[in-house]
Protein backbone atom coordinates (compact mmCIF):
# COMPACT_ATOMS: atom_id res chain seq x y z
CA UNK A 1 0.00 0.00 0.00
CA UNK A 2 1.60 3.57 -1.12
CA UNK A 3 1.85 6.46 1.95
CA UNK A 4 -0.90 8.21 0.18
CA UNK A 5 -3.37 5.24 0.62
CA UNK A 6 -1.97 4.69 4.30
CA UNK A 7 -2.47 8.47 4.87
CA UNK A 8 -6.32 8.62 3.55
CA UNK A 9 -6.73 5.00 5.51
CA UNK A 10 -4.98 6.13 8.70
CA UNK A 11 -6.85 9.71 8.40
CA UNK A 12 -10.37 7.58 8.39
CA UNK A 13 -10.16 5.77 11.06
CA UNK A 14 -8.79 8.42 13.62
CA UNK A 15 -11.24 10.85 12.38
CA UNK A 16 -14.16 7.98 13.06
CA UNK A 17 -11.99 6.78 16.05
CA UNK A 18 -12.04 10.24 17.52
CA UNK A 19 -15.02 11.79 16.45
CA UNK A 20 -16.95 8.69 17.90
CA UNK A 21 -17.69 10.49 21.28
CA UNK A 22 -19.12 13.66 19.01
CA UNK A 23 -22.48 13.21 20.83
CA UNK A 24 -20.79 14.92 23.64
CA UNK A 25 -19.39 17.59 21.25
CA UNK A 26 -20.44 21.54 22.66
CA UNK A 27 -21.27 23.95 20.10
CA UNK A 28 -17.34 25.34 20.73
CA UNK A 29 -15.67 22.08 19.96
CA UNK A 30 -17.69 21.61 17.17
CA UNK A 31 -16.80 25.22 15.69
CA UNK A 32 -13.42 24.85 16.22
CA UNK A 33 -13.18 21.21 14.23
CA UNK A 34 -15.11 23.34 11.41
CA UNK A 35 -12.55 26.18 12.00
CA UNK A 36 -9.61 23.35 11.48
CA UNK A 37 -11.35 21.38 8.78
CA UNK A 38 -11.68 24.66 6.74
CA UNK A 39 -8.28 26.07 7.48
CA UNK A 40 -6.46 22.80 6.27
CA UNK A 41 -8.70 22.36 3.39
CA UNK A 42 -7.64 26.10 2.09
CA UNK A 43 -3.97 25.05 2.19
CA UNK A 44 -4.39 21.79 0.33
CA UNK A 45 -6.40 23.63 -2.59
CA UNK A 46 -3.34 26.41 -2.43
CA UNK A 47 -0.81 23.54 -2.99
CA UNK A 48 -2.97 21.83 -4.84
CA UNK A 49 -3.91 25.05 -7.47
CA UNK A 50 0.25 25.34 -8.16
CA UNK A 51 1.22 21.51 -7.90
CA UNK A 52 -1.80 19.96 -10.12
CA UNK A 53 -1.18 19.08 -13.99
CA UNK A 54 -4.92 18.61 -14.88
CA UNK A 55 -7.25 21.75 -15.55
CA UNK A 56 -9.77 20.36 -13.88
CA UNK A 57 -7.87 19.92 -10.87
CA UNK A 58 -6.63 22.77 -10.42
CA UNK A 59 -9.94 24.84 -10.74
CA UNK A 60 -11.36 22.43 -8.11
CA UNK A 61 -8.05 23.61 -6.24
CA UNK A 62 -9.94 27.30 -6.53
CA UNK A 63 -12.86 26.44 -5.53
CA UNK A 64 -11.42 24.43 -2.33
CA UNK A 65 -9.59 27.45 -1.24
CA UNK A 66 -12.31 29.97 -2.00
CA UNK A 67 -15.17 27.79 -0.71
CA UNK A 68 -13.44 27.01 2.74
CA UNK A 69 -12.03 30.48 3.06
CA UNK A 70 -15.58 31.68 2.77
CA UNK A 71 -16.98 28.93 5.14
CA UNK A 72 -13.82 29.98 7.60
CA UNK A 73 -15.05 33.51 7.60
CA UNK A 74 -18.78 32.06 8.10
CA UNK A 75 -18.01 30.17 11.33
CA UNK A 76 -16.29 33.02 12.94
CA UNK A 77 -19.26 35.39 12.47
CA UNK A 78 -21.42 32.37 13.81
CA UNK A 79 -19.25 32.10 16.42
CA UNK A 80 -19.43 35.45 17.44
CA UNK A 81 -23.21 36.27 16.88
CA UNK A 82 -24.30 32.90 18.95
CA UNK A 83 -21.46 33.62 21.42
CA UNK A 84 -19.83 30.20 21.01
CA UNK A 85 -15.71 30.31 22.04
CA UNK A 86 -13.45 27.72 20.13
CA UNK A 87 -12.68 25.07 21.93
CA UNK A 88 -9.40 23.04 20.94
CA UNK A 89 -9.89 18.59 21.21
CA UNK A 90 -8.24 16.07 20.42
CA UNK A 91 -10.15 16.05 17.41
CA UNK A 92 -9.47 18.57 16.17
CA UNK A 93 -5.49 18.66 16.94
CA UNK A 94 -5.79 15.54 14.98
CA UNK A 95 -7.55 16.56 12.47
CA UNK A 96 -4.98 19.67 11.54
CA UNK A 97 -1.90 17.15 12.31
CA UNK A 98 -3.37 14.18 9.95
CA UNK A 99 -4.03 17.66 6.83
CA UNK A 100 -0.76 18.20 7.45
CA UNK A 101 0.30 14.66 6.81
CA UNK A 102 -1.45 14.50 3.58
CA UNK A 103 -0.23 17.84 2.23
CA UNK A 104 3.16 16.24 3.18
CA UNK A 105 2.75 13.32 0.84
CA UNK A 106 1.21 15.45 -1.16
CA UNK A 107 4.20 17.26 -2.13
CA UNK A 108 6.24 14.24 -3.11
CA UNK A 109 4.37 13.55 -6.19
CA UNK A 110 3.65 15.31 -9.99
CA UNK A 111 1.85 15.03 -12.73
CA UNK A 112 -1.14 12.61 -12.87
CA UNK A 113 -0.38 10.72 -10.16
CA UNK A 114 -0.19 13.89 -7.84
CA UNK A 115 -3.68 14.78 -9.71
CA UNK A 116 -5.25 11.61 -8.75
CA UNK A 117 -3.50 11.94 -5.08
CA UNK A 118 -5.05 14.85 -4.31
CA UNK A 119 -8.68 13.98 -5.86
CA UNK A 120 -9.02 10.81 -3.47
CA UNK A 121 -7.85 12.87 -0.55
CA UNK A 122 -10.68 15.29 -1.16
CA UNK A 123 -12.88 12.42 -1.83
CA UNK A 124 -12.59 10.62 1.74
CA UNK A 125 -11.84 14.11 3.42
CA UNK A 126 -15.32 15.47 2.02
CA UNK A 127 -17.52 12.30 2.72
CA UNK A 128 -15.98 12.12 6.32
CA UNK A 129 -16.71 15.42 6.69
CA UNK A 130 -20.47 14.61 5.11
CA UNK A 131 -21.11 11.70 7.19
CA UNK A 132 -19.61 13.56 10.46
CA UNK A 133 -21.97 16.63 9.55
CA UNK A 134 -25.14 14.37 9.62
CA UNK A 135 -24.91 11.78 12.03
CA UNK A 136 -22.68 13.89 15.07
CA UNK A 137 -22.23 17.77 14.43
CA UNK A 138 -25.93 18.89 13.18
CA UNK A 139 -27.32 16.64 15.98
CA UNK A 140 -24.97 17.74 18.24
CA UNK A 141 -25.27 21.63 18.00
CA UNK A 142 -27.02 23.35 20.46
CA UNK A 143 -27.16 26.97 19.07
CA UNK A 144 -29.54 27.44 16.29
CA UNK A 145 -27.14 29.91 14.31
CA UNK A 146 -24.62 26.92 14.49
CA UNK A 147 -27.42 24.45 13.60
CA UNK A 148 -28.18 26.73 9.79
CA UNK A 149 -24.42 26.91 9.19
CA UNK A 150 -23.68 23.38 9.41
CA UNK A 151 -27.05 22.29 7.16
CA UNK A 152 -26.05 25.30 4.80
CA UNK A 153 -22.05 23.64 4.90
CA UNK A 154 -23.57 20.00 4.24
CA UNK A 155 -25.26 21.46 0.92
CA UNK A 156 -21.41 22.72 0.25
CA UNK A 157 -19.78 19.57 1.07
CA UNK A 158 -22.16 17.39 -0.90
CA UNK A 159 -21.63 20.00 -4.16
CA UNK A 160 -17.94 19.30 -3.55
CA UNK A 161 -17.87 15.84 -3.11
CA UNK A 162 -20.00 14.84 -6.31
CA UNK A 163 -17.28 17.31 -8.18
CA UNK A 164 -14.25 15.58 -7.20
CA UNK A 165 -16.17 12.37 -7.89
CA UNK A 166 -16.58 13.64 -11.36
CA UNK A 167 -12.99 14.51 -11.59
CA UNK A 168 -12.05 10.94 -10.13
CA UNK A 169 -13.96 9.58 -13.22
CA UNK A 170 -12.21 11.99 -15.57
CA UNK A 171 -9.09 11.27 -13.88
CA UNK A 172 -9.51 7.15 -14.35
CA UNK A 173 -10.40 7.24 -18.36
Amino acid sequence: MNKVKMSVLILTMVSAGLLAKAQTLTDGQIVQIMKTANDEEADLGKMAKSRADNKYVKEFAKTMVDSHKQSEKDVKDVASKAKIKAVETDASKNLERDIKAKEKDLKKLKGAEFDKAYIDQQITLHQQLLDDLNSKFIPAAQSPELKVYLETTKAHVQEHLSKAREIHTSLTK
